[in-house]
């Protein structure tokens, strides 16, 4: 709700001292914050006016500017300060002259010399608003150009403008992808229809509950990649970060509009309390640990702008990149992991091999390489490729590396099939690893992928159909072998409570994150993530289970060492703060790696 009140003045104070004021000449005092950045997107003058405070004769003045002094008198005048040392042309900070726009300060004293107390009086009849409770009831166009205070806690849910431009988006709380809660199909969301939409209308509800649950905090400047950030002057010093999830305790600011959308201007840094940087989960007491790690364009060719390469720009960035996969990998502590995202050659994966081996004082990671055939296959052609590494000290590899030769993967990545036995014994255990057709290119797509606006964007229908192909596959392999256990891991570009997901639960595989309670459904304080897109959480990189296998499983979790972080910490070297590179796991990628345990 919002509440507005009117500026209480503290007392009325002599016309003449007001009359010497006004004839003293006070000069225009202009926010360096506010000048005009020539390399900012422009926009039309009438919108540029409304958002920065901006009149026809002084071009980068803001409201509170324009007046002689405008400050809280508390601020200004305390008890031991003598009034001859207060000029009508002093500078003013400018976190105080935000608090009282467009305010006229007459000063007089006392006959023992005391400091009287001061009129400000306002140029119009601004109010100030105070913001509380949840943020969808705000209209927030009606506060345009007011000075707004937020009170409470607010969470950071994107940092993707952070160290560009200065700002932040905030919520009440962390936001969710719709369709990671609520089914499409099915009212109910543990059932498993993969088509019908009959429920489309509460995943559109959830959405726009989402759209109206955030404001943008801004820094007031139009200049870009400043650091350290104003909003957040200790980034680099006392904190390495700012994760999504950290608490803001309050802000205030005026409300402008800023490329067609209203942002909040903070007056001052924030107060904030950071999110904490998680630990390896713990996963139970297993004997074979597997991951499915996307590991965001991992290419040992250099990007030269022409070779249709898509990761690091130079050498330089190549050892940045492959450092802080070479950590995450290493800190997982897993025996079998599944790669996606991985430069479609057998040299990106011997490269990452042999810097892990190095990174460990060892030689016992391998990779499994590429089957016969594989570029011929559907999906086998892509750019990028899925692979397997696995520590040969641990578990073993049984026969060769194999794939799924199916029509469906023909706008995916093919998936790739290992069966892996621990050193120590026990049953065999097979991984197929997965990276489904992407939600994007959308004006590229047939009829049938078309995006349907049920919340699943584009190439629903594909991704349907590869998951069909793993379930028939695994029930071929059933057919033939008796009883398998087969885990079933990815990116597969769905949310949690989306058809492709639904269509492997409804053909008899376990969805372990949602047996272990981390994936539940709508209201669970417990709903998982892997992955964060324009401020809203969800689950792209799952694992499945036969379940024979599933009922062998120790345990399942995600380890948040990316999605939560700032892309302005990853490997790029173009406008990336330097001092705040670090070799360590954190923002290795864009997606969280998922660890499964497993007893044998």
């Amino acid at each position: 709700m919002t509440h507005a009140f009117p500026h209480r003045w503290i007392s009325l104070l002599p016309t003449l001292l007001i009359s010497i004021l006004l004839s003293s000449g006070c000069s225009r005092k202009t926010k360096p914050g506010n000048q005009p950045d020539p390399n900012a997107p422009s926009f039309d003058s009438d919108s540029a006016e409304e958002s920065v405070g901006l009149d026809a004769d002084s071009a980068a003045v803001s409201p509170a500017a324009v007046s002689p002094v405008a400050v809280s008198p508390a601020a200004a005048f305390p008890a031991a300060v003598s009034p001859d040392a207060v000029s009508p042309d002093a500078d003013v900070p400018d976190s105080q002259s935000a608090s009282f726009p467009d305010a006229v300060l007459p000063v007089s004293t006392s006959n023992d010399g005391a400091i009287a107390q001061v009129l400000l009086e306002p140029a119009s009849n601004e109010v100030d608003v105070v913001i509380a409770g949840d943020l969808n009831s705000v209209d927030w166009r009606s506060h345009l150009g007011k000075q707004v205070v937020i009170d409470g806690d607010l969470v950071i849910v994107d940092t993707y403008d952070l160290a560009r431009r200065g700002q932040v988006t905030v919520a009440r709380e962390r936001l969710y992808v719709p369709t990671s809660q609520i089914d499409p199909n099915d009212a109910d969301p543990s059932e498993t229809s993969f088509e019908g939409g009959s429920n489309v209308a509460k995943v559109t509800a959830a959405q726009k509950r989402n759209d109206g649950a955030t404001i943008v905090i801004d820094d007031t400047t139009t200049a870009q990649n400043v650091f350290p950030p104003t909003l957040f002057p200790e980034l680099g010093k006392a904190y390495p970060t700012v994760r999504v999830g950290s608490v803001i305790r309050g802000v205030s600011g005026r409300l402008v509009e800023e490329r067609n959308k209203l942002v909040l201007q903070s007056d001052q840094p924030l107060r904030w309390s950071p999110a904490p940087r998680p630990e390896r989960p713990a996963i139970g007491d297993a004997d074979v640990v597997v991951a499915s790690f996307n590991v965001l364009n991992y290419f040992t060719t250099i990007d030269n702008g022409h070779n249709n390469a898509r990761g690091a720009d130079s050498e330089s960035e190549l050892g940045r990149q492959e450092a802080k996969i070479v950590s995450a990998i290493a800190g997982l502590k897993a025996d079998v992991i599944g790669l996606m995202e991985m430069e479609n050659n057998v040299n990106a994966e011997n490269r990452l091999v042999a810097a892990l081996n190095k990174k460990l004082g060892k030689n016992v990671y391998k990779g499994c390489g590429i089957p016969m055939g594989f570029g011929d296959s559907p999906g086998g052609s892509d750019a990028i490729r899925v692979g397997i590494i696995y520590r040969a000290d641990r578990v073993s590899a049984v026969g060769d590396v194999s794939m799924i030769d199916d029509n469906a993967f023909f706008v995916a990545r093919t998936p790739i099939v290992q069966t892996f036995r621990s050193v120590k014994g026990g049953d065999p255990l097979t991984v197929i690893v997965n990276h489904f057709k992407s939600k994007g290119g959308a004006s590229n797509a047939d009829p049938a992928n078309k995006n349907k606006g049920d919340g699943q964007a584009a190439y629903n229908a594909a991704r349907r159909s590869q998951s069909q192909a793993i379930c028939d596959y695994i029930s071929r392999r059933s057919a033939n072998n008796g009883r398998t256990r087969v885990l079933v891991i990815g990116d597969l570009n769905a949310y949690q409570q989306e058809d492709p997901i639904d269509m492997l639960r409804a053909n008899g595989l376990v969805d372990l994150l949602e047996r272990a309670g981390s994936a539940g459904p709508s209201g669970s304080s417990l709903l998982d993530y892997s992955f964060v897109y324009y401020g809203q959480c969800g689950s792209l990189d799952h694992a499945f289970a036969t379940e024979s296998l599933a009922n062998d499983v120790t345990g399942i979790a995600t380890w948040h060492i990316n999605a939560d972080e700032p892309r302005f910490i990853d490997y790029n070297e173009e406008f990336n703060p330097k001092s705040l590179y670090s070799p360590g796991p954190y923002r290795s990628s864009d997606h969280d790696p998922v660890l499964i345990g497993i007893r044998q």
